[in-house]
C-alpha cells in the first residue's frame, strides 16, 4: 500500500508548491533572507531590535460560502486583514505572514487560488508572506472544503504600544464602519441563510441591488492607512478590533479597571445586519454577540480630541461614529 492510495499525494503537493512559489515571493523584500527549501523564513527586524507582536487565526466557516460563490481568494485575503488589524490594536504594524492551508485532498486551483489571495492582501498591508503549511489530510477534513489560518508577526516601537492604560473616565468612542460581517458570525449566518432559501445571487432584501452573496462575502476591512499615521503620537488612547464576541466583548479587552463603556446605537445598521436578524429571528443579545453590526474598529480618544481625530479619519477614508463614551465604573461594557 503507497502513501498516495491512503489519499496523500506527496509529488503533486511538491508540484504544486513549486507553482505557489512566484505568489509567495511576490511579497518579498529586501530584508528576506532568500534560502531555496528553506525550513523557516528568515528576515531582518525593521529598525533594529524593535518590540514582536504576534496574532493567529482563521478564515473560518466565511470560506463555506466563498467556495460556493468562487471567491476564495478574497476570503484568505481576509485572514491578512484580520490579523493586521489585530496588530495595529496594539500599535503594531505587519511584518510577515506564515499561513497553513490543509485539504482532505489538495486541489490546486483552490490552493492557488487561496495563496493569491494572501499574497494580494500581504503587498497591500506591507507584509511579507514568509512561509508556511500546505497539509493534505484525509480523514480529518470533508472533501471539497478548505481550511486557511495563519499566524501574522509584527513589530512596533517601545514609545508606540496601545496597551489600554491611557484610557480614563470622560473618554469618547469612535466607530469606524466595518464592510459587513469581516470573519465573525458566519456559522450563525450560514445557518439564517439556509434556513430562508435565499440563493447567494439573489437580491439581498433591502440590501439597494446587492446579492446576498455581495453583502455576505464583502471583506474584511483593512483600517492600517486611516491609524497608523496615529500610531506616533497621543490622539490614541487604544483600539479594539471587533472580532468574534461583537463590540462589546472585544472593546472591553482594552479597559483598564475601574472603567466602564457604554455603547449607545448611534449609527445606521447595515441592510445585512438587518435582514439576518429579521430572516433568522435572531435575538438582539446573541446579534450583538455574533455580529459587528456595522462597527469594525474602535477607538478611544480623549473629548478634546475627538472632533479632530474623527475629522481626520474621515479624510482618510473612513465612515465613523461617536458610539459611546467611558465612565468610571467597574470593568466592563454596557450598552445604553
Amino acid at each position: 500500500m503507497r502513501y498516495r492510495d491512503a489519499g496523500v499525494d506527496v509529488a503533486r503537493a511538491d508540484a504544486l508548491k513549486d507553482d505557489l512559489l512566484r505568489d509567495v515571493t511576490s511579497t518579498w523584500t529586501p530584508a528576506v533572507r532568500r534560502i531555496p527549501g528553506g525550513f523557516a523564513g528568515v528576515m531582518a527586524w525593521p529598525g533594529g531590535a524593535p518590540l514582536v507582536a504576534a496574532t493567529m487565526d482563521g478564515v473560518g466557516t466565511k470560506l463555506h460560502l466563498a467556495l460556493a460563490a468562487g471567491r476564495v481568494a478574497d476570503a484568505a485575503a481576509d485572514l491578512v486583514y484580520h490579523g493586521a488589524n489585530d496588530l495595529l490594536v496594539h500599535g503594531a504594524r505587519p511584518l510577515a505572514l506564515l499561513d497553513y492551508v490543509a485539504q482532505a485532498a489538495l486541489d490546486p486551483a483552490v490552493v492557488r487560488e487561496v495563496v493569491r489571495g494572501l499574497a494580494r492582501a500581504c503587498r497591500e498591508t506591507g507584509a511579507v508572506l514568509l512561509g508556511g503549511e500546505t497539509a493534505e489530510m484525509p480523514d480529518t477534513y470533508l472533501p471539497g472544503v478548505v481550511d486557511v489560518a495563519g499566524c501574522m508577526l509584527g513589530h512596533a516601537a517601545p514609545g508606540a504600544v496601545r496597551d489600554g492604560g491611557a484610557v480614563r473616565p470622560g473618554d469618547v468612542l469612535l466607530g469606524l464602519a466595518s464592510t459587513g460581517l469581516h470573519t465573525n458570525g458566519y456559522s450563525l449566518a450560514r445557518r439564517v441563510l439556509a434556513a430562508s432559501g435565499l440563493a447567494l445571487g439573489a437580491a439581498l432584501p433591502g440590501g439597494g441591488g446587492a446579492t446576498a452573496g455581495e453583502a455576505l462575502l464583502a471583506p474584511h476591512r483593512w483600517y492600517g492607512p486611516a491609524l497608523e499615521p496615529e500610531l506616533a503620537g497621543t490622539r490614541v488612547h487604544a483600539m479594539a478590533h471587533v472580532t468574534g464576541g461583537g463590540i462589546a466583548g472585544n472593546l472591553v479587552r482594552v479597559l483598564p479597571e475601574g472603567c466602564e463603556a457604554v455603547i449607545e446605537d448611534a449609527w445606521p445598521r447595515p441592510a445585512v445586519f438587518r435582514w439576518l436578524c429579521d430572516a433568522g429571528a435572531v435575538p438582539e443579545a446573541d446579534a450583538r454577540r455574533a455580529f459587528n453590526l456595522g462597527i469594525g474598529f474602535v477607538v478611544v480618544t480623549a473629548p478634546g480630541d475627538a472632533d479632530a481625530l474623527a475629522a481626520d479619519l474621515v479624510a482618510r477614508g473612513e465612515q465613523v461614529w461617536r458610539i459611546g463614551s467611558v465612565h468610571a465604573g467597574a470593568r466592563g461594557v454596557r450598552w445604553g
